[in-house]
């Protein structure tokens, strides 16, 4: 029996719940929250949904719940919210993991953890740290999969094709610092401008910079419009949790400890049961790696701080 464990029930708990059960992702989800009321009520309100799915089981409870979990999703913590700082937001949520994952680690230690509380990258990293002198293999983030997925659907409807024969990838890290490796990104196994040419539609460099800046700028504009990202977030934290669950071998930019740059970051990786794989060794144009190597440095000061 497969099931899941999402710690914090706010709206990216809640929503990947909600997706999790509608697309009978597993057999039994329990939503744990500091809020026992609150994770009561989500889980109620997705169980109704997850009527649609009679072989799903959604509930609340303690992190005795947790025991057998296959995957525990990390959905806890504040949000990057207007008067909030980076540095304010990853010392709260620290703090928040602090507590979260000696519970964790007693009631399913088994379980693969998938961390999807912001900033997604650091907080990987803590999360590696508090587990230092284990097996971290089964330690990943959601990391770039939502960018990755609008880097793919943002060319394709550019070119006029289905999202499928586009490949590429967003590395580094989620959000303005999303870092979009155009130089191996193809379509149908033909660099995109001479796909482009091919089906006569236009492109160019400012085509290019307008899709690098919508998929940096994508999720800061939902926040502003709306407050807070949570379906598109749910959506990659689920694709996540079924390749982790069907042992599905596919490459996902997650996030995870990287032994080349000594940090934690979000790159091409082979998921499957247990976690990662594997991490992929893409070539990166000279800018590329340039870009990657001040983001690397940028992330190993962060904790540091």
């Amino acid at each position: 029996m497969s099931k899941v464990a999402i710690i914090g029930a706010g709206l990216v708990g809640a929503t990947t719940a909600h997706t999790l059960a509608l697309r009978g992702s597993c057999e039994e989800i329990v939503l744990l929250d500091v809020d026992q009321d609150k994770a009561q009520a989500q889980a109620a309100d997705v169980a109704a949904a997850a009527t649609l799915n009679r072989g799903v089981r959604v509930y609340s409870g303690t992190y005795a719940q947790v025991r057998g979990a296959d995957v525990v999703v990390l959905a806890a913590g504040l949000r990057q919210k207007g008067g909030l700082s980076r540095t304010e937001l990853i010392t709260s949520n620290t703090l928040i993991f602090r507590e979260v994952m000696p519970q964790v680690l007693e009631a399913a230690p088994q379980a693969v953890i998938l961390v999807a509380t912001q900033p997604v990258d650091p907080m990987t990293e803590y999360v590696y740290r508090l587990l230092e002198g284990r097996d971290v293999s089964g330690v990943l983030g959601v990391g770039t999969v939502l960018e990755t997925m609008q880097l793919r659907a943002a060319v394709a409807a550019h070119l006029g094709i289905s999202p499928e024969h586009v490949h590429g990838y967003v590395v580094g890290e989620e959000g303005d610092s999303a870092l979009v490796v155009w130089s191996n990104l193809n379509v149908a196994g033909l660099p995109v401008a001479e796909f482009a040419e091919q089906r006569g539609v236009p492109w160019t460099t400012r085509d290019q910079a307008a899709i690098t800046d919508r998929v940096q700028r994508s999720n800061r504009r939902v926040v502003e419009g709306k407050g807070a990202i949570s379906y598109g977030v749910g959506a990659a934290i689920t694709r996540v949790v079924e390749a982790i669950l069907r042992d599905a071998q596919i490459v996902l930019t997650v996030s995870a400890r990287s032994l080349e740059y000594g940090v934690s970051l979000s790159l091409p990786r082979i998921v499957g049961a247990k976690g990662v794989v594997e991490t992929l060794d893409l070539p990166y144009s000279r800018e590329e790696r340039f870009k990657l190597e001040v983001l690397v440095n940028s992330l190993k000061n962060i904790l540091d701080r």
